[in-house]
C-alpha cells in the first residue's frame, strides 16, 4: 500500500520502517504523507496500542530530501508544508510512539524523534539538527530542544550543527536506552508489548497531561518561513546540491 514506509503488525504493536534505504530515509514529500495517512489509521484502530518507529538501512532517517527542496524551491518560500503539521501529528498522536533509532537521525529525523514519546537506540546512532547549514533552522528542534536538554546544550548542537552520540544523547535524557545494534528491534518491541499490556486510557492521560508543557509551536512556524524567503536559504540548498561550503551573506 505504501511505498516510502513499511508496516509489520505484533498482536496489538505496529512497526513502522521508514523505507528510503538508499536516500537515508530522507524525508519526500511521499513519505509524509504516506506517514501522516498511516497515523491516521492507527490511531482509528482500536486494536492498535503502541507503534514502534525504526529505519531500512543504516540510518534512521537523514533529514528532509534536499533534492526534493531544490526543485521545489518556489513553493518552499512560504510555510514549509508538511513539514510542522508531521511533528505536530506525531506528537498528538494518541498512543505511544516509541522510536528504535538504527542510526543517524537529523534534520526531520531528530525532530521526530523528539515528537516521539520513547526513544531507545543502537549503538550506531548519532543526531544532528544541521539545518542551519542551510541558512535556516529546524523548527520543532529551537522548541523542544531546550525543553529536553537545557538552553546550552540545545544552542550548542543547533548553532555548531555538530551530531552528538547516541551515549551522548543518553546522557542528556532524550534516550532511554542505548543497546548493541542487533539488539534494537526486539528491546524496542519488548517495550512495546510491556507498554501494550497497559490500561490503555491511563497511557492516553499520562501522555496527554505530559505534553502539555510544549508552546511555541507557531512562532518556530513563521520563523521557519521567514527564513525561507531569505537568499541565504537559496544559497545553502544550492552548496550543498554543489558540495561545496556555503557562502552566506545575511540576506
Amino acid at each position: 500500500m505504501y511505498e516510502c514506509i513499511l508496516t509489520e503488525k505484533q498482536d496489538r504493536i505496529v512497526l513502522v520502517t521508514l523505507n528510503r534505504p538508499d536516500k537515508l530515509n530522507s524525508v519526500s514529500l511521499q513519505m509524509r504523507t504516506e506517514l501522516s495517512d498511516l497515523l491516521g489509521k492507527l490511531e482509528g484502530d482500536d486494536e492498535v496500542r503502541v507503534v514502534v518507529v525504526t529505519g531500512a538501512g543504516r540510518a534512521f532517517c537523514a533529514g528532509a530530501d534536499i533534492s526534493e527542496m531544490q526543485r521545489n524551491m518556489s513553493s518552499l518560500k512560504g510555510r514549509p508544508p508538511g513539514i510542522s503539521d508531521t511533528v505536530r501529528q506525531i506528537y498528538e498522536f494518541k498512543k505511544p510512539i516509541i522510536g528504535a533509532i538504527n542510526g543517524v537521525a537529523a534534520g526531520d529525523g531528530a525532530q521526530w524523534m523528539l515528537a516521539f514519546d520513547i526513544n531507545v537506540a543502537s549503538e550506531k546512532a548519532k543526531f544532528a539538527w544541521p539545518a542551519t547549514n542551510l541558512g535556516i533552522l529546524c523548527p520543532y528542534g529551537i522548541i523542544r530542544l531546550p525543553r529536553e536538554v537545557g538552553r546550552f546544550r540545545a544552542k550548542d548542537v543547533l548553532m555548531s550543527c555538530r551530531a552528538i552520540t547516541a551515549e551522548e544523547a543518553l546522557q542528556w535524557g532524550f534516550l532511554t536506552k542505548v543497546v548493541p545494534h542487533e539488539e534494537l528491534i526486539p528491546t524496542a518491541l519488548e517495550l512495546a508489548k510491556h507498554i501494550a499490556k497497559m490500561p490503555p486510557l491511563s497511557i492516553r492521560a499520562i501522555k496527554e497531561a505530559v505534553n502539555r508543557g510544549m508552546e511555541g509551536h507557531e512562532y518556530a512556524n513563521q520563523v521557519m518561513s521567514n527564513l525561507q524567503r531569505t537568499e541565504d536559504f537559496a544559497e545553502g540548498v544550492k552548496a550543498f546540491m554543489e558540495k561545496r561550503e556555503p557562502r552566506f551573506q545575511g540576506k
